[in-house]
């Protein structure tokens, strides 16, 4: 009986700060949950930002790897060419030999004009 007359009075006297206590933890509590939910959202947004960014640079470096290729196969194409060109224009076996390794150093970036023979 004398547990619950004290109870009893501490209740009456501290309801107003437990009640307030009460209230606050629960403020509190739904701002936690507001906060964190808006993060996730805020992460979200930007992880899909990130993703455009990386789709954005493969698809450029896509489109310049095409271009990449397509002029490689000009340019080997041209040099094909110019080696048969520079075959079949020779005299005999030695000269198409010369003429083909001419056209093969030039086709490296090598200078070929001190060579006497590809002068």
């Amino acid at each position: 009986m004398f547990e619950g007359f004290v109870l009893k009075e501490f209740l009456g006297k501290w309801w107003p700060a437990l009640a307030g206590g009460a209230l606050l933890v629960a403020v509190l509590m739904v701002a936690f949950c507001q906060g964190k939910q808006a993060g996730k959202s805020g992460e979200v947004a930007k992880q899909q930002q990130r993703e455009i960014k990386v789709r954005d640079d493969v698809g450029r470096a896509d489109g310049n790897a095409s271009a990449a290729r397509v002029d490689d196969a000009v340019r080997t194409e041209q040099q094909k060419q110019e080696l048969h060109d520079a075959i079949e224009n020779a005299t005999d076996p030695d000269d198409a030999r010369r003429r083909a390794g001419c056209v093969i150093l030039r086709q490296q970036g090598r200078d070929p004009s001190r060579i006497p023979g590809c002068r």
